[in-house]
């Protein structure tokens, strides 16, 4: 009868809350043993294996024209409209494939250098941010200013404006900035939990055994009337 059972109907469970607990106690050691490795894991990959980054920036102004000690508002209203076209022209190829040469030994092509550069209005105002994050602090300060200047060259050229200035060249910043070793860890230990929580529940849906009269009346959809205790001589 229970092979024709289990032939014919896929095995459900109803499990409460305490039958759950239950079950992830008797697999506590399980599963602290693995979100302990996968924090360790996490831990020693992030320290000894992923190279620090450093970042540097740029902020550069675009400048409105002044007419006569007075400041032109409809320059202002095209200046900040202009923004967003910079911030594009920035990180196009025009601009950074004038880059790559000065990085040729650093092994640096256009996407390496697209990955590593970033371009950002600041909130609503007039300046643009510039910055680069690489292994190297020094290889930082130097490709920031160096799209900086190729960029503002390109604006000259090709927009025929002449109205982006530099208000703070970047400088070599030897603070961290990546990777991330408290987060990386966190999500380490996290995805150990959530393996080990998988396995015993997958072992749990896998396991066809009867253990005790619940699961007998689950299987079977009858009541047990009895009990037969096992003894050990």
């Amino acid at each position: 009868m229970e092979e024709k059972y289990f032939e014919e109907n896929e095995r459900e469970f109803e499990i409460d809350l305490v039958e759950l607990l239950a079950i992830l106690y008797k697999h506590a050691l399980l599963i602290i043993l693995m979100t302990a490795l996968g924090l360790t894991i996490a831990f020693a990959y992030t320290r000894f294996f992923v190279k620090p980054t450093y970042r540097s920036e740029s902020t550069v102004y675009i400048q409105p024209e002044v007419k006569e000690g007075n400041l032109n508002l409809n320059d202002l209203n095209v200046n900040q409209r202009l923004v967003g076209t910079y911030t594009q022209l920035a990180k196009s190829n025009a601009v950074l494939n004038q880059v790559v040469p000065f990085f040729t030994r650093d092994n640096m092509d256009v996407d390496s250098i697209r990955s590593a550069v970033s371009v950002s209005a600041i909130g609503d105002t007039q300046i643009i941010r510039v910055s680069a994050v690489t292994i190297d602090p020094e290889l930082s300060a130097r490709l920031t200013n160096r799209v900086v200047s190729v960029f503002i060259e390109e604006v000259v050229e090709t927009m025929t404006i002449d109205n982006l200035r530099v208000i703070d060249a970047a400088t070599v910043n030897t603070k961290k900035v990546g990777p991330n070793t408290t987060l990386n860890t966190a999500i380490g230990g996290l995805l150990g939990l959530m393996l080990s929580v998988g396995f015993v529940f997958l072992k749990l849906m896998l396991d066809r055994t009867i253990h005790n009269r619940h699961d007998a009346e689950k299987v079977l959809n009858l009541p047990v009337l009895g009990e037969i205790n096992f003894y050990e001589e």
